[in-house]
């Protein structure tokens, strides 16, 4: 598999990662992960400076040494850049919205503060296209928080609700 890359310069590339890709090792026993095909398809070691779920696909950034590791890192961190989702939703938020709902950090694990600002960009008869934006990096906090407000992504199996999204998600 190759990753489609966006962007390279001296110092950072951008990759599209695909659904079912994770990052890097840990998460289980995938064969291969994200960072192994970006060193691959680069020659030379790269450090991711974010993450996206297993099941989401997106533009994935990695820095190409440690320095710009932690200048990115810190970026995010102070909000100077952000994570940007598009979601199907089921049912019609409202036009925009804040959730502000402590989630866990870990599955079963204590409760920490964890904010997603959203705005509906679509709306159908029983669905809706939404942009989310986490203000906190927490472990499934867009689909977490989603579901929170009743407005589940369609096919999160894990976070969604049950038939309706597995369909969806076998189909499409």
């Amino acid at each position: 598999m190759q990753l489609p890359l966006l962007h390279l310069d001296d110092r950072v590339a951008a990759f599209a990662k695909p659904s079912g890709l994770l990052v890097h090792r840990g998460w289980g026993d995938a064969p291969v992960v994200f960072v192994d095909l970006a060193e691959r398809a680069l020659g030379r070691k790269v450090f991711p400076v974010h993450r996206l779920d297993r099941a989401t696909s997106g533009v994935l950034l990695v820095a190409l040494d440690a320095a710009a590791a932690a200048l990115l890192g810190a970026q995010f961190e102070q909000g100077l850049a952000q994570k940007r989702y598009l979601a199907l939703v089921r049912g019609v938020p409202p036009e925009r919205g804040c959730i502000d709902h402590p989630i866990p950090r870990r599955e079963g694990g204590p409760r920490v503060p964890a904010v997603t600002e959203f705005e509906r960009l679509h709306a159908l008869e029983r669905y809706a296209v939404v942009e989310a934006r986490p203000r906190t990096g927490r472990l499934h906090q867009v689909r977490r928080h989603l579901k929170h407000i009743s407005h589940p992504i369609i096919g999160d199996v894990n976070y969604g609700k049950g038939e309706h999204n597995r369909l969806f998600r076998e189909r499409y």
